[in-house]
């Protein structure tokens, strides 16, 4: 059964529902590694609601209460962070693995092309800022 669609389907979805099962395991697996909701989210890089969210299973749409959805890099970020192989968590969730590097290279990300040289170096300032604070 697809967890997105509730029938059988072959179509591999790029976000789909949490299934509980996925929830309690990253709940089991950053608990038995005594860390705190906020202390997981920093180190799967992602907002603590949205860790919140997966780990509940629950999110809120528009004053509604309704079931937590993810990506594959958002759920497979999260396994990493507390230590769990990702790959039974994305398949029980209908989603597949994501390769490292697979979004593209620096240049088809961003083009610099035709900034000054002031503008390069405060975006390497940047930069910098940021890969220092994501090593925190």
């Amino acid at each position: 059964m697809c967890p997105l669609c509730y029938i059988g389907c072959m179509v591999r979805h790029r976000s789909a529902v949490v299934p509980p099962e996925v929830s309690a395991t990253l709940r089991q697996a950053r608990k038995a590694r005594d860390m705190t909701m906020d202390r997981a989210a920093k180190a799967a890089r992602i907002s603590a609601s949205l860790w919140t969210q997966v780990e509940s299973g629950v999110q809120y749409k528009r004053g509604a209460k309704v079931p937590a959805s993810t990506t594959a890099e958002t759920l497979q970020a999260m396994a990493e962070a507390v230590g769990v192989d990702p790959a039974p968590l994305l398949e029980q969730a209908g989603l597949e693995r994501v390769e490292s590097g697979s979004v593209g290279d620096a240049e088809s990300i961003v083009n610099l092309a035709g900034l000054s040289e002031q503008d390069l170096r405060q975006i390497a300032v940047y930069v910098n800022g940021f890969r220092a604070a994501r090593n925190l």
